[in-house]
């Protein structure tokens, strides 16, 4: 009988909100969610961006301000078993408003975890970064290892785990932190405003200008995570559905250094684009490659040559998109 009830238990359908659902990686969990699981998907957005307009004939969609509570409780669905919260500022964004990005990421975090305990939620899963960590990793780092927030976006995201903690602790709310490496992905659409990471930028370059320009020597480097995989990691929490307070690592546990993201994009632009792209580094700096590996506590990673085999395939995709419609 106990073995019954657990099977119904995970095949049941629940009510899963996203806020930041018309974001970067918001739309893409969107989409995969409501695909691949049996739940119905709530988006949630401060403005639903006229782009993805055909997903309100889809999903139910809720324009909400996660900075005001009032506004909040009056619009989210008493019936809510999870709630994935992807909705701040990004890190140009915090760099330019510091103060709003405090109250957007803190405070709108704790408004959330508020509606969360409220709709006595069973998952509250919040997405942070890895820079919580610091700015230019080394060796190997574990969700034990110790913080260094360098900057406003870091600090933000920090907050905002603290009150995961903290509301937690108090309410028995069951809160799930995500520190997430860096997002490798051809957006759902090219209006979506996230052109300033690596490798979209480079991408973006090799097309408008056919120049990829570095401002460092390109030797530092980054552990890129793809939408698929995300989207499996988060598939995974939501039937796992972990008690208590916890957080993860959801990375690749491989790194590649920038320059040689910057020859892919230029290997693929030579063959889907037919440009002949230039690298300028405009820096001998760093000289020397950071070594590190942030150990993923949450679903297997990839292994480095699925890793590499995965980016290239988004820079592909990325070009492709970029050479039918321009920006």
């Amino acid at each position: 009988m106990q073995s019954t009830k657990k099977l119904k238990n995970k095949t049941e359908t629940m009510n899963i909100l996203i806020t930041g659902a018309g974001g970067y990686i918001g739309s893409y969990l969107l989409n995969f969610l409501g695909k691949n699981t049996p739940n119905h998907i709530i988006p949630l957005s401060k403005k639903w961006p006229e782009h993805f307009y055909d997903w309100k004939d889809k999903f139910n969609v809720i324009e909400a301000d996660v900075t005001k509570l009032d506004e909040l409780q009056e619009k989210i669905p008493q019936k809510i078993d999870i709630i994935i919260h992807l909705a701040a500022l990004n890190n140009i964004k915090t760099a330019k408003m510091p103060e709003k990005a405090l109250i957007v990421n803190g405070i709108g975090t704790r408004n959330m975890l508020d509606v969360a305990r409220e709709r006595n939620c069973r998952l509250f899963i919040y997405f942070s970064v890895l820079q919580v960590y610091g700015k230019e990793l080394a060796g190997t780092i574990t969700v034990d290892s110790s913080l260094n927030c360098s900057d406003d976006y870091a600090l933000t995201h920090f907050v905002a785990e603290e009150y995961c903690r903290m509301l937690s602790l108090k309410y028995g709310l069951n809160a799930s932190v995500v520190r997430l490496a860096n997002v490798c992905g051809c957006p759902l659409h090219r209006k979506v405003d996230r052109w300033t990471l690596v490798p979209g930028c480079f991408c973006l370059s090799a097309y408008k200008d056919k120049v990829i320009r570095l401002k460092s020597s390109g030797r530092q480097t980054r552990d890129f995570v793809s939408f698929e995989y995300i989207g499996k990691c988060i598939k995974h929490l939501i039937e796992k559905r972990p008690n208590g307070f916890n957080i993860y690592n959801l990375t690749s546990e491989n790194v590649f250094p920038i320059i040689e993201i910057a020859e892919m994009v230029k290997s693929s632009a030579q063959s889907i684009l037919n440009k002949n792209v230039r690298i300028i580094c405009e820096s001998r700096y760093p000289l020397r490659s950071n070594q590190f590996s942030v150990k993923n506590n949450l679903l297997k990673p990839p292994e480095k040559k699925e890793s590499r085999h995965i980016l290239s395939q988004e820079i592909e995709k990325t070009l492709k998109m970029l050479s039918i419609k321009n920006l």
